[in-house]
């Protein structure tokens, strides 16, 4: 990742390049990194960063450890989020299963976007679930997330009939996108045919990963899209709230 405010432009980075990533100082070539990450480790100023590491089984429980008075005293838990944790199946049966036999809480958080048999896997490793629901329209959905929701849609629809663990279902608004009526509606009457869906958390847009994205070289598609003026999202909140679900709007 690339901070170019902390750049002081020494080319310190581009001299140990193997790659010609480097094409100056702080300015990185994606397509041509090797992830050698020479660069950062002669990065004098901090500009270039890497994020995220490797860890086990066995050091994420070491760090878990260090909070259990926390958790005992405020009744929390671990939350296994991402990106998306089911891309790492394994590694999160694994987690799961060593969380609960050190009696942790877990949550997993998930676009629900896995094969029926990795969530029926783990469906008794998991206290919480937290599953997003974008869009009801599978086309729409597709062209904004590069999926189609049916296996979404499927899997929520089992988790609900099959599991004993809570399930918060998390709608990520954006303004002109799946905040239409008759999106709100179909997602209200879906969900309202749902036995066990404890609260519809109402996640509202913001521009606070823009700069990450920039960061990594990667182009943000919704820069475009401006946020929500809190009597909109009171207005959603009232509309969903009437399909006689449990709607949570923190902060407002």
């Amino acid at each position: 990742m690339v901070n170019p405010e902390l750049c002081i432009s020494c080319g310190a980075c581009a001299k140990v390049c193997t790659s010609g990533a480097l094409i100056q100082p702080g300015a990185i070539n994606y397509e041509s990194c090797n992830l050698c990450f020479k660069c950062v480790d002669e990065c004098y100023s901090g500009a270039l960063e890497v994020v995220g590491y490797h860890m086990t089984v066995a050091e994420v429980l070491r760090e878990v450890e260090k909070d259990r008075l926390l958790y005992e005293t405020s009744k929390g838990g671990v939350t296994i989020s991402g990106g998306e944790p089911t891309a790492q199946q394994e590694f999160i049966y694994l987690l799961l299963d060593t969380l609960k036999e050190n009696e942790f809480h877990t949550i997993l958080d998930t676009c629900g976007h896995a094969p029926w048999g990795l969530f029926k896997r783990i469906i008794p490793r998991v206290d919480l679930f937290l599953y997003d629901l974008k869009h009801m329209d599978s086309d729409v959905h597709k062209k904004l997330t590069g999926r189609g929701n049916d296996l979404v849609i499927s899997n929520l629809e089992k988790l609900d009939r099959e599991s004993a663990s809570a399930i918060r279902v998390r709608v990520p608004l954006i303004p002109g996108i799946n905040d239409t009526e008759r999106n709100l509606t179909e997602m209200a009457e879906f969900l309202g045919g749902l036995s066990r869906i404890e609260a519809v958390d109402l996640l509202p847009y913001h521009r606070i990963g823009i700069p990450k994205y920039r960061a990594l070289g990667r182009d943000y598609k919704l820069d475009y899209i401006g946020q929500y003026e809190a009597s909109r999202l009171i207005e959603i909140r009232q509309f969903l709230s009437s399909f006689g679900l449990n709607v949570v709007l923190e902060g407002i």
